[in-house]
């Protein structure tokens, strides 16, 4: 029996989104932060899972902010996600891509502060706070 195609295919960018996070960087204002805020949520988003090793328990990678607080690292595209990753270790990078609003609720999995967007190249933050609406 065939599988079924992947609702996103791997070479999926969340164009969108990664317009509002470059515009928000350059403009941070209130205009900026509400496109930034109501385009996360929608298309799809990349969630590392390096290292997982049963695909029916994937395992989220996560990161610690400066302070040691539990941060989501979630990425606009894999071409993304490896950018975050050591360059010798890119080829075994390991995501899962999922319907925004599923990949922001897991924020609520953990005692998560914050989510990170794109960690290699932009590392936009958005408080926990911001995130569940």
């Amino acid at each position: 029996m065939a599988r079924p195609a992947p609702a996103f295919p791997k070479s999926y960018s969340n164009r969108p989104l990664r317009k509002a996070l470059e515009t928000f960087a350059a403009l941070p204002n209130r205009t900026t932060l509400d496109a930034l805020l109501t385009a996360m949520r929608t298309g799809a988003l990349v969630v590392d899972i390096t290292g997982t090793t049963d695909a029916a328990d994937p395992q989220l990678r996560t990161i610690l902010s400066t302070t040691g607080e539990l941060v989501l690292p979630l990425f606009t595209s894999v071409a993304e996600l490896r950018l975050a990753v050591p360059a010798e270790h890119r080829a075994a990078a390991q995501a899962t891509i999922l319907p925004a609003r599923e990949a922001l609720a897991l924020v609520t999995t953990a005692d998560f502060v914050a989510v990170q967007f794109d960690v290699g190249s932009l590392g936009q933050v958005v408080k926990r706070e911001f995130v569940l609406d």
